[in-house]
């Protein structure tokens, strides 16, 4: 399961049918996955996309004073019950999180939100750990968000162990 920040498409939104648009073989966020996945994994696995918040916005939240994060902050809140539905219908073997304010707002709805770094430079290890919201339990990791990757060399190591947690977990 991928969890994106939120549905706002600030660019031609009349074109996106499918969130994250991982239908889209030429998209960014496909050909970092098939990168990251391997072909052969990412045409064998099911993915299932969807944002944390289900609200589109006028403006891209990371635009906004003060931040994504302060600013989605409220919005989540009052939609975090359609996350948590979604999550415990589909029942996700593991999650990953693209971004830091996904992260953030992701992990406050785990029961084991304590075993979990708050920022992205802390929880972004390249380990894939055991999360549960009720009954659901998953593998969880939070990912740099796409853009991000271009700046990854501030993860260090997390990056090259993220992408080996990643092909091997698919490679069992």
């Amino acid at each position: 399961m991928l969890i994106g920040q939120d549905p706002t498409i600030t660019v031609n939104p009349e074109r996106v049918k499918h969130v994250l648009m991982l239908n889209e073989p030429n998209r960014q966020l496909s050909r970092w996955l098939r990168d990251l996945l391997g072909e052969q994994n990412f045409d064998r696995v099911t993915l299932y996309a969807t944002n944390l918040v289900k609200c589109t916005f006028e403006q891209k939240p990371s635009s906004v004073q003060g931040g994504a994060l302060k600013f989605l902050r409220p919005y989540f809140e009052h939609c975090k019950h359609h996350l948590i539905e979604e999550i415990q219908s589909y029942q996700p073997d593991f999650v990953l999180t693209l971004g830091e304010a996904a992260h953030k707002l992701f992990v406050s709805i785990l029961d084991n939100s304590t075993d979990f770094a708050d920022t992205m430079q802390g929880a972004f290890t390249g380990d894939f750990l055991q999360a549960s919201i009720g009954e659901c339990h998953f593998d969880y990791s939070p990912s740099l968000h796409i853009s991000t990757w271009r700046v990854a060399e501030v993860y260090g190591d997390g990056v090259k162990k993220f992408k080996v947690g990643v092909s091997s977990y698919f490679n069992k």
